[in-house]
């Protein structure tokens, strides 16, 4: 009898020990919680501090929830997961150096809703160098201001998707790059050197990265959206529609090709009170413009250095300083 009880209390301790060790579906974190309570799989009741720790005992697929408002830190993604902030609490990363949030695990797909990363002398918001997808959703990402920094660079043929989110003060707001498609909408760039940066400058050969872009504003920066090639065999695409793009001191809209391609779609779209509002440069560079209002720019529409710049004819390119320079091809659609 006595040898059953001690091989029943053996069996007791394993179940346990194999249960704390089990990773759960949804882990919590607070900053009234412990690290320490990873052994309790950071549940409701016992949250964790830190996203890093509530990390490791999440499954693949599943998603961290905040439960405070509060900082928890810069993290390293290396599992599919979603990370979330409700509506009404601040969850905020500070990012003195480094990235706010780091994801180069292969295959992975990341969810980030409801977060506030902060550049405090870091290099990138967020920084996507392999993996999936990615989605950002809800979210703020702001002060990333060295030439070096951006706020969010994927630079992977990965899936980007951003939501009704807030990039600021962004040397790049969104740059990707090396056969990277993103989808943008509902967001706005304010205040970043270039909002949406898409280019080969990163990385990738024989490479298209591509870029749609919708009910977005990129407004008091230098360049709003932008599409740019540098090597050949590479193309840069950029789709933009409903959107503004304003007071930007250099560029509306540009597509510039120093090699590769470079191919810029702009329909039903304002450019006010930019340096350019549409502008193509390059030999391989294409800009086709459709249905926008342009005006109370310095120039309203340029072509220059065997840029392409077509318009559909309905385009109402009227107050600018000078409204067209270079050649525009009109086209017309055919039924």
């Amino acid at each position: 009898m006595r040898q059953f009880s001690s091989r029943l209390l053996m069996f007791s301790l394993l179940s346990l020990f194999g249960l704390a060790a089990h990773a759960a579906q949804r882990t919590f974190v607070s900053t009234a919680g412990s690290d320490a309570n990873t052994v309790a799989n950071c549940a409701n009741s016992s949250p964790c501090r830190s996203f890093g720790a509530a990390l490791t005992v999440t499954d693949s697929g599943g998603e961290i929830i905040v439960l405070s408002s509060g900082g928890y830190g810069p993290t390293t993604v290396n599992k599919s997961v979603s990370i979330i902030s409700p509506e009404g609490v601040y969850a905020g990363i500070s990012v003195l150096s480094g990235n706010g949030v780091t994801i180069a695990t292969a295959g992975v797909n990341v969810v980030l809703r409801g977060l506030t990363i902060n550049g405090l002398g870091g290099t990138h918001g967020v920084n996507m160098t392999s993996g999936a997808s990615l989605s950002i959703e809800n979210c703020v990402i702001t002060n990333f201001s060295s030439a070096s920094a951006r706020g969010v660079l994927v630079n992977a043929p990965a899936k980007l998707r951003v939501v009704d989110s807030l990039l600021r003060n962004d040397y790049l707001g969104v740059a990707i790059s090396n056969g990277a498609t993103a989808t943008i909408s509902g967001s706005k760039f304010l205040g970043n050197s270039v909002a949406i940066y898409v280019t080969d400058a990163f990385g990738g050969s024989s490479v298209t990265t591509e870029a749609f872009v919708d009910r977005s504003v990129a407004s008091g920066g230098v360049t709003g959206f932008a599409a740019s090639t540098s090597s050949p065999g590479n193309a840069s695409r950029l789709h933009v529609s409903d959107s503004v793009v304003s007071d930007n001191s250099l560029y509306g809209i540009d597509s510039f090709a120093g090699g590769g391609g470079s191919e810029v779609t702009v329909a039903n779209s304002r450019a006010f009170r930019n340096g350019v509002g549409l502008f193509v440069f390059g030999s391989g560079a294409k800009l086709i413009a459709s249905g926008n209002v342009v005006s109370k720019n310095t120039v309203g529409l340029q072509q220059d250095s065997s840029g392409v710049l077509e318009s559909a004819g309905d385009n109402a390119v009227r107050g600018n300083s000078t409204d067209v320079t270079g050649s525009i091809t009109t086209t017309f659609t055919k039924m």
